[in-house]
């Protein structure tokens, strides 16, 4: 059965890494093929559909996904040159550049310039379906956030104010995780740090166009008067795609967003546009990180 090969970590057994196979099906669907809802499972369509897209490219399709290979190249960025006789094929409009994360990963040393924005990589996809990421990660709730951390100040409201808790804000810093500065407590954005190291390799066309809309910012959640955003814990983060903010609640997404989803599932961050009311700009901290936040703070 053909696989995808994407991560260094896929062994002689062809085992595939689920967010290897959740961006590849994303990207697929953004190039116009069918490989299904985006499951991080290389069935019969998903390999269909890498045939069908390699089919503009070469002669004999094997529905393999490289590391840093043809396909994959051609998935997130390239020009497909022009063959002669079957398979032959145009270009293909740029996406963004990815790569594999090896074990010591090397960037690109060359690739296509970097234009200001990429327009495609704001275009809304459906909401994924239930099951296909946060898996095996448990979001967190008030409760918890409070008897595990101790309440960020006293008193709320719709606006951001400052935080008071003294443990807490002796845990607050401003750094940059990369593409841009956040400020939360310290485990929260060293693990943004890392997040966003893998992103900058991985997508390193994508990387530099995401931006946030706050971290830190100690307030209710929307429309309540009771429940406090996790932001108030400096443990979430809204993030931007070409400076613009996927909007609350229609059910769709941001390509972007779909693609960077996984690294951040990867570090126990859970996305938002799995919640009910979908909210695909925001990742918080589930459980897992949640905790060990807490056992990281002085």
């Amino acid at each position: 059965m053909a696989i995808i090969h994407l991560s260094d970590s896929v062994g002689a057994g062809g085992r595939n890494v689920r967010p290897d196979v959740l961006a590849v099906q994303t990207l697929l669907t953004h190039r116009g093929q069918r490989p299904g809802a985006p499951d991080g499972l290389c069935g019969p369509r998903t390999i269909a559909a890498i045939k069908m897209f390699q089919a503009r490219f070469m002669r004999t399709p094997d529905g393999l996904v490289g590391v840093n290979g043809p396909t994959w190249q051609r998935l997130v960025h390239g020009t497909i040159p022009a063959l002669h006789g079957p398979g032959a094929a145009g270009a293909i409009g740029p996406i963004g550049s990815g790569l594999n994360l090896p074990a010591t990963p090397k960037p690109p040393s060359s690739g296509p310039a970097v234009p200001a924005k990429d327009p495609s990589m704001t275009e809304l996809l459906p909401k994924p379906e239930k099951g296909t990421f946060n898996v095996g990660l448990k979001a967190v709730s008030n409760k918890m956030m409070k008897e595990m951390f101790g309440n960020p100040r006293e008193t709320y409201s719709q606006d951001c104010q400052a935080m008071s808790n003294a443990k807490l804000k002796r845990n607050v810093v401003s750094e940059s995780v990369g593409p841009f500065k956040a400020t939360g407590l310290k485990p929260a954005v060293a693990s943004l740090k890392q997040v966003f190291s893998e992103i900058s390799i991985a997508l390193p066309l994508l990387a530099p166009r995401i931006g946030t809309a706050g971290m830190l910012c100690c307030r209710y959640q929307r429309g309540s008067t009771t429940a406090i955003s996790n932001h108030s814990w400096g443990t979430a983060i809204d993030l931007t795609i070409n400076g613009v903010l996927d909007k609350r609640g229609d059910n769709k997404v941001q390509v972007g967003l779909t693609l960077i989803a996984p690294f951040f599932n990867k570090h126990g961050w859970y996305w938002g546009a799995m919640f009910g009311t979908e909210d695909a700009m925001h990742f918080e901290a589930s459980v897992s990180l949640a905790e060990k936040i807490k056992a990281e703070l002085s």
